[in-house]
């Protein structure tokens, strides 16, 4: 898909005819988002870099989105990112996803088969990106982790890793079924330990160890909660 809006998203940006979206609590660190709706009614989300430095990550996203509009994976993930300069600003262009966060409370009053189903499928996403043969990712994309850590805190294997699987990075449908994932700009290759560190980070610590369980029979591996807490608490030792 190409845009087709890009003078008529060029027009609302200058004229102010773009909706904020109100993040609450947990803003973006690296972008500002808004929305926009072209005339012939396609969604759109814009995200305003907040530093110039951050638009590397809009690039990266350019040639890892097509990447991943072919895996396969069972979430959807945006085809393509376009980049909009206007008024001294970066603009990143996406299609929108509809649906809902997921927060901790969230999930604790959804029923059990919700629960379980949502569960499963983010196993089943995990295992699908993990899969990915590092040797097929995109060239000329830096895939080295944004976090240090330490090597006894990981189980030796590196993968292909989403990397920042936080509830402001995903949405599911009025069902509980995990709908979309974005922000891809983190995606690196590292110790699948790190993947389930925003799980501890976002302190989503009744998530966690159901989703070890069902990821750890479909990718047969041994990753515990605790692993996981050692390795989020070197990666913040090394941080530090």
């Amino acid at each position: 898909m190409k845009y087709t809006h890009k003078a008529e998203i060029f027009d609302a940006i200058t004229s102010g005819h773009i909706r904020k979206i109100d993040q609450g609590n947990y803003p973006g660190a690296h972008s500002e988002p808004y929305l926009f709706t072209a005339k012939d009614g396609s969604d759109y989300v814009l995200l305003r870099a907040r530093e110039k430095r951050f638009i590397d990550g809009y690039i990266k996203q350019q040639v890892l989105y097509p990447f991943l509009a072919r895996q396969n994976l069972p979430v959807r993930t945006a085809r393509e990112l376009e980049l909009v300069e206007c008024g001294g600003e970066t603009y990143a262009v996406l299609e929108r996803f509809h649906g809902r966060g997921h927060y901790p409370a969230r999930f604790a009053s959804a029923s059990k088969e919700q629960q379980s189903r949502f569960v499963k499928q983010i196993a089943v996403f995990f295992h699908e990106l993990h899969s990915i043969p590092v040797s097929s990712l995109p060239t000329g994309i830096d895939y080295t982790p944004y976090f240090a850590y330490e090597k006894d805190a990981s189980d030796g294997e590196e993968v292909f890793l989403h990397a920042d699987f936080n509830y402001s990075n995903f949405v599911t449908d009025d069902d509980y079924n995990l709908h979309a994932v974005f922000d891809w700009h983190p995606a690196c290759i590292g110790p699948r330990c790190a993947e389930f560190a925003a799980f501890v980070y976002c302190r989503d610590v009744d998530l966690l160890p159901l989703v070890l369980k069902e990821y750890n029979r479909l990718a047969l591996t041994n990753i515990t909660a605790r692993r996981v807490l050692l390795h989020y608490e070197a990666r913040s030792k090394a941080q530090s």
